[in-house]
């Protein structure tokens, strides 16, 4: 088996770059040259280690093979880490993007007249000048006349800027729409009613109509993500509904391009299109009208297509992958969750709120004001929220809460979204485990111990996943007869729903690397309900399904190296052909520098990654 050591590249927030004829996505040079800066001396032939994340940051230290292993560096773009749900029809992908030309966009309207203008209250408009300025009144009247949008200035005053929405609807004929921004400021549009008063209604594209079934309880669809975005999240405050009511089958990787399927109750299809001109970095797509919505669970796995640069190869004899330590990745923390775990699992919430917010390694780069305001003044909270860019979630939530009340620690910590809140303590799971096992490994190899532990049922264990598995101890009789080998044992996340090992070397490393935290494996309910761990079971070794692996010679160190499953989508659109979803080495400009492409699936419980 051929390894690697991957470091984890510096993330930061770009806006969606342009396309090419081919499909996949180009950096524009001056984004190139700002990131970089980031990882590169002036001397672009000689590569300088970026400063990340490593494995062993996160228990991670055996690997298996006795093949040279190599250096890389992962995820220094968003698309060199993608992730397509394996559904029970396969693997899922993007089929149909809506036409956001046909069927999002307001249809015309007719043409105003110069005689239109009389219909114009001369005594609200003055009104509104008085308060916005007279360069407020021009926007207004070409947006009345001619259609688009206008921005005012900033209104400080709830008051004042209740009375401009009221003096535009009776100066205008309610033939402009004002709306209040999150900056205070009122932007103004075109009403998209027609002369009759009635809503215009864009048709929906015809594919999407005959996919989409007959009107069912909850509305199905496909969530493309790219980025560093909470999809469920933002779909529910775009919707102005409660989080729990979109639903997925799995947490995937926040920086990273993911597919999944995800659901929502009593919600049109047309509204849920209308969404797609919102988002940047988000696609909802292949709609369908089902009667039972997505379960935490309902996937048989994932597939990932890995690209791992600036390969550093001892040898060039790369073989296939053969069996893997079925360790969390790197992927599956964020720069800092388990600490912030630990601290939550201490209740030392405090603790956890001031490292959330802390300058750490790999943060995003536009959240550093923040954090550093922060760090100067943590007692005037209002500055560093001004800071903190809003994709940031977590950061942005807790500091709200502490601005209304300073010091309720717990309850900043609880204004997380729930999914995003247990990854802290689930990330402190996964590395106690990655250490178990990587110091059960070296010390044991790969043989079966006596008190090792085996599902109980296999069958029942993949329908329902290691959750709700129970586990039984391997006798000595079945180790001399060879019954079961180092791919049927199991290695507990810690929770009070597991059962340990009872061989006392294994049960000794789970009570040794816990209370180094303070923590004890046998002492895991806590009085706050999602951070009271019920444990579950992962296979020590697994045998990834469907590998397959490339190699790539580039020079532009931000090279994109894989076509999404929207560039795929758009190149099919553009040219009639479906791409390859790796780049050929014609379609790539040559260098020194190599890359390292795999593609495998996993089951569900071998691949949950934390955000």
């Amino acid at each position: 088996m051929t390894t690697t050591t991957t470091t984890i590249a510096k993330p930061g927030r770009r806006k969606e770059p342009p396309r090419s004829p081919a499909g996949h996505s180009v950096e524009p040079p001056h984004k190139r040259v700002r990131l970089e800066e980031q990882t590169y001396a002036a001397d672009q032939s000689a590569p300088v280690p970026a400063k990340g994340i490593t494995e062993a940051d996160f228990g991670i230290t055996q690997y298996l093979g006795l093949r040279a292993r190599f250096n890389g560096v992962l995820k220094r773009r968003h698309t060199d880490f993608c992730v397509n749900e394996i559904t029970p029809s396969g693997v899922l992908h993007v089929q149909h993007v809506p036409a956001t030309t046909t069927s999002l966009l307001p249809q015309p309207m007719e043409e105003i007249t110069e005689e239109g203008d009389d219909d114009v209250d001369e005594v609200a408009e003055q009104q509104i000048a008085e308060l916005l300025g007279d360069e407020c009144i021009d926007s207004l009247r070409h947006v009345a006349k001619s259609g688009g949008s206008s921005e005012s200035k900033k209104l400080d005053n709830k008051d004042d800027r209740a009375t401009v929405h009221r003096l535009i609807r009776v100066a205008y004929n309610s033939k402009i729409i004002s709306k209040t921004t999150k900056k205070g400021t009122t932007r103004f549009s075109r009403s998209t009613r027609n002369s009759s008063g009635n809503q215009q209604k864009s048709p929906l594209d015809p594919m999407i109509v005959n996919n989409m079934g007959s009107r069912e309880s909850f509305t199905h669809f496909t969530v493309f993500e790219q980025g560093e975005i909470d999809a469920c999240q933002k779909i529910a405050t775009l919707l102005c509904v409660k989080p729990k009511r979109v639903t997925i089958a799995d947490a995937k990787d926040r920086r990273g391009v993911t597919v999944q399927r995800a659901s929502i109750d009593n919600m049109p299809v047309s509204r849920l299109i209308s969404l797609n001109k919102e988002f940047l970095g988000i696609v909802l797509s292949d709609f369908r009208y089902e009667k039972e919505q997505v379960n935490s669970g309902d996937l048989r796995g994932n597939e990932f297509l890995i690209t791992i640069r600036d390969v550093e190869l001892s040898t060039t004899g790369a073989k296939d992958v053969e069996t893997v330590v079925n360790e969390a990745l790197t992927s599956r923390f964020g720069t800092h969750s388990a600490s912030i775990g630990i601290k939550l699992l201490r209740k030392r919430y405090k603790e956890a709120v001031q490292l959330l917010l802390s300058v750490q390694p790999l943060v995003m780069p536009e959240s550093v004001a923040a954090r550093e305001q922060y760090a100067r003044d943590p007692d005037d909270i209002s500055p560093a929220l001004k800071l903190m860019p809003q994709c940031c979630t977590a950061e942005v939530n807790t500091l709200r809460e502490l601005e209304k009340s300073r010091c309720n620690w717990l309850n900043a910590i609880q204004q997380i979204p729930m999914n995003l809140r247990v990854t802290y303590v689930q990330a402190y799971q996964s590395f106690v485990w990655n250490t178990v096992v990587s110091e059960r490994i070296a010390k044991f190899g790969l043989s079966v111990l006596e008190g090792d532990l085996v599902l109980v049922d296999v069958e029942e264990h993949v329908k329902d996943r290691s959750d709700s598995a129970a586990a039984r101890l391997i006798t000595r009789e079945e180790i001399s007869k060879g019954k079961s080998t180092i791919f049927d044992v199991v290695m507990p996340l810690p929770g009070v729903d597991v059962e340990y090992p009872a061989h006392p070397c294994l049960r000794a490393l789970y009570e040794r690397i816990m209370a180094k935290q303070g923590l004890t494996p046998y002492k895991m309910r806590h009085n706050v309900k999602e951070f009271s761990l019920s444990g579950a079971y992962r296979h020590v070794l697994v045998m990834p399904g469907n590998v397959e692996w490339w190699c790539r010679r580039y020079s532009d160190p931000l090279q994109q190296i894989v076509r999404t499953d929207l560039d795929i989508v758009r190149a099919r659109t553009e040219i009639g052909i479906e791409p390859s979803r790796v780049l050929c080495q014609e379609e790539i400009p040559e260098g020194d520098r190599l890359a390292v492409i795999v593609k495998m699936r996993l089951g569900p419980s071998q691949s949950r990654p934390w955000l």
